[in-house]
């Protein structure tokens, strides 16, 4: 299932989703959106960690990936990007 799902953080910046998950599994994530993120390989690394993360641990996982080492995200935060994921997983399921 593929879920799509924008997210306007305080601020007015938007952060745009795209979750593909399988029996509960994120097979592939795409974030995107207004902010910007420092150095870009370092969000790409996180982005592509959520892939085989269980659905119920994305949140934490997104948080913790897009907030450690040298990634700096600049209009949004980590709990912004783990909000906006974890709203697409919802429609995913088809809360």
């Amino acid at each position: 299932m593929i879920a799509r799902k924008d997210y306007k953080v305080l601020g007015g910046k938007l952060i745009r989703v795209e979750l593909e998950t399988d029996a509960g599994i994120v097979r592939r994530a795409a974030v995107k959106g207004d902010f910007f993120a420092h150095p870009e390989e370092a969000f790409e690394r996180a982005e592509a960690g959520l892939v085989g993360l269980r659905i119920d641990e994305l949140h934490s996982s997104a948080r913790r990936l897009f907030g450690e080492g040298p990634l700096a995200i600049f209009g949004a935060t980590p709990e912004d990007i783990a909000f906006a994921l974890e709203g697409a997983a919802r429609e995913a399921q088809g809360h």
